[in-house]
Order: C-alpha cells, then structure tokens, then sequence
C-alpha cells in the first residue's frame, strides 16, 4: 500500500512537471472564481486610449470568465484616486484596474508612494507603437528634421501640447534633450483637449496615439511627423522614425498594464491571467486592435511586472531631474 500511495505522488508530480493537470487550472475550478460581475477601473475620463481599450478587453474577458466585467472610470489625481481605490478594495479579483505608464509619474514627482509594485500584476495584453509627433497640416511643415530645425532658429516659441502631470510632459523634456530641440512646452490638457487645440491651431505640435486622430489623419487635417517608437509599425509603413532623419529615436511607446489589490490570492490572479491570455488569442480582438494599429501580445504577471518597470526606468526614469525643474 505504502508503494502504491508512493508511485502515486511520483505520477502526480511528474504530471504537473510536464503541464498535465496543473494545480493551477485544478484550483481555479475549486474556487469557484469569479461568481459576480468584475470591476475594470480605468483612473481617467471616459474618451480617452486607455478607456476605448478597456473597454474592448472587458467585453472580451467576459466572454471567457463568463461573468461581466463592467468598467468604471475614476478620474482625478492624475490616475491616483483610482488606484487608491482598488488599494482600499477587498482583495478577492472582483477589482482591476488598467493603466500604463502615467501611474508612475506622481511617485516620481514626489506626491505618492504608490507605484506599480503596490500592486499585484495581472498581464499586459496589449501595446501602442504607434504614438506619433502630429502637427496641423496647415502649419507646413516638412517632415520632422524641418520642425526641429525650426524651433532652434525660433527657441520657445513653437509650442509642443501636452498635459502636465502625464507621460507626455516627459517626452517634450525628451525630445529638447535627445535632438538638442527648442520646443515651448505649453499645458493644453488631456487627449480629447489636444485634438481640439492642434485641430484649432492652438499649438504647434502634439504627442498622440495614432488611432486617435485617425480620422485627422486620413482627411489630411494632420501629418504624422514622426513615429515615437524603437522601431517600425507595420501597419503604419509611411510614418518614419526619428532615426531616418539622422535623429535619436525616442521611445514613446504605451503598455496597457492590469493590476489588483496586491493581497489578491495567486489561484485568483491565475484565472483572470488566463482569460485574459484567451483574449489575446481571440482573432476577433486581435482584429479589433490590429484596426487601431495596436499590436497584441500577452505577458503575465511577475513577467509583464518586471517588463513595466524596466521599460519605465529605460525611458522615463532618466529625465526625473530635468521634469522635477519644470
């Protein structure tokens, strides 16, 4: 009897080394996870990429936890009100929050101590090369060398529109820096605010996601100067980068990052990786995103944690001093 109960861990042990069977999938039955609708917090207005991608990826995790996944936008504190909020939530997975690279600003500006690793991390099912240097087409600019050369002949007077407080304040201290640019930073608000100024000649020149101004674009209201990426977007094929111009690349580029409050139990977490890996899998979805020049691709938890973080210190991170002068 002692053999056989022996040969029996022995089988089951080898089973979950080769993948058969993994406790993971078992436990997640055994809990029964989730049994109600689950909350996708997204800590901006409503409008916005991050909110039109949220949305997309809760109607298709729903299809694969078989519960809804209802979102709710919290905004304020620039993103930190509804980070708080999953931080003071039960940690049992029926709270998600999404955001990318934003929640790290207030805890580099010295207003927070909260920071990614607050949180647990669910994955990154989705990415954003295609985050552009756009101008109105009236104002005549050439190409991206043109525009740069124009603001060293006329130092802070041609505008770069972005929002204070946000990743794109960064990448105007970026762009300054890495192609030795004169650009007059000017706060002119939030995505929905930028488009409404650079349609309105407003300001100069803004950084935005391509997908957003599609519609500009494609009517030859705006030109796309230059891809803000480190490398190529297939499906963006005329839109060059910095370094066809002789120019450093700077890498703008967005991750869409899922977290939970960071008691929630492993087995939890698992279940809502795994539906959100189908999603990724899901043609459907990948045409959806594909449609928005988004390329899909899952990385899971500690994985996708450690992927934020590095990316965060590779791009952002270096600028902390000159931002903090601002």
């Amino acid at each position: 009897m002692k053999l056989k109960r022996k040969m029996g861990v022995m089988l089951a042990g080898a089973l979950l080394f080769l993948g058969i069977g993994s406790m993971e999938k078992t436990y997640g039955k055994e809990i029964d996870f989730p049994k109600k609708p689950v909350q996708l917090i997204v800590p901006l207005k409503a409008g916005g990429d991050t909110d039109y991608n949220a949305r997309v990826l809760a109607k298709y995790m729903q299809k694969y936890l078989g519960k809804p996944v209802v979102v709710t936008n919290i905004d304020g504190g620039a993103t930190m009100i509804g980070m708080q909020q999953i931080l003071n939530s039960d940690p049992d997975g029926y709270s998600m929050v999404i955001n990318g690279l934003d929640l790290y600003i207030p805890n580099m500006m010295g207003t927070t101590d909260i920071t990614l690793d607050s949180f647990k991390t669910v994955g990154i099912p989705l990415f954003d090369n295609c985050t552009v240097l756009a101008t109105n087409s009236a104002s005549g600019y050439k190409d991206i060398k043109d525009l740069v050369e124009k603001t060293k002949k006329n130092p802070n007077k041609i505008e770069y529109g972005m929002k204070i407080g946000a990743a794109n304040q960064i990448y105007g201290i970026a762009m300054n820096k890495e192609w030795d640019a004169k650009f007059k930073p000017v706060d002119v608000g939030n995505n929905a605010a930028k488009l409404t100024a650079l349609l309105g000649r407003q300001t100069d020149s803004v950084v935005l996601t391509y997908a957003l101004a599609k519609d500009y674009f494609e009517k030859g209201k705006f030109q796309a100067l230059v891809l803000l990426g480190s490398e190529k977007n297939e499906l963006l094929p005329n839109v060059p980068l910095a370094s066809e111009y002789g120019l450093k690349d700077i890498d703008c580029s967005k991750f869409f990052w899922i977290g939970v409050h960071p008691d929630t139990p492993d087995e939890i977490v698992d279940v809502l990786a795994d539906a959100m890996e189908k999603v990724t899998k899901d043609p459907e979805y990948i045409k959806a995103m594909e449609s928005n020049y988004l390329t899909v691709r899952f990385i899971r938890e500690k994985e996708a944690q450690d992927f934020a973080n590095k990316f965060y210190e590779e791009n952002l991170l270096k600028y902390k001093d000159e931002f903090l002068k601002k």
